[in-house]
């Protein structure tokens, strides 16, 4: 089971380990907004509801970077391939490195982009310059905040979808 961590300002932080959110609650770090009804730990003088939702005490001052990888490339381009501006499947796309690794290009937001197979294909290992499809857009860091992308799965709650956007 998972629960759903939220700010003290009750924006969605992450999604944590039940295990997590019980030591959470426990050392007084947060309070239970919803709890699981049908699922509990127990210890030998106390019984638990497992929390479906959870708020910090205290402000989230983390300021995490959005991860790099693959799911977040497609996400900052919009499961759109860079070079032909059509929409495909996630499982359809690949990645491009603009300036490609066999010539020194890096794997970071700056060098990586969303691509289709043919497009991909197409350009192969070339550089910028020698490739007749040009770039739509540059590829750049994203500046939205990891928390803003969390995935519930399906069965987590149907409570969570009231928090997150």
């Amino acid at each position: 089971m998972r629960t759903l961590l939220l700010d003290n300002t009750f924006l969605p932080v992450k999604i944590v380990a039940w295990e997590k959110a019980m030591l959470l609650f426990l050392t007084g770090r947060a309070e239970v907004i919803e709890e699981y009804s049908d699922l509990q730990i127990r210890s030998p003088r106390q019984t638990f509801n497992l929390p479906k939702i959870l708020r910090l005490f205290s402000r989230n001052r983390s300021r995490q970077e959005v991860k790099f990888n693959r799911y977040n490339v497609f996400l900052r381009d919009n499961f759109t391939c860079q070079y032909c501006e059509k929409r495909f499947l996630q499982r359809e796309l690949t990645i491009d490195h603009v300036w490609p690794r066999s010539k020194g290009g890096k794997s970071d937001w700056e060098n990586v982009v969303t691509s289709c197979s043919t497009c991909n294909h197409k350009k192969g290992n070339k550089l910028p310059n020698e490739f007749h499809l040009k770039l739509k857009r540059k590829p750049v860091r994203p500046k939205w905040t990891p928390r803003l992308n969390l995935k519930p799965k399906d069965d987590d709650p149907d409570e969570w979808n009231n928090w997150i956007a």
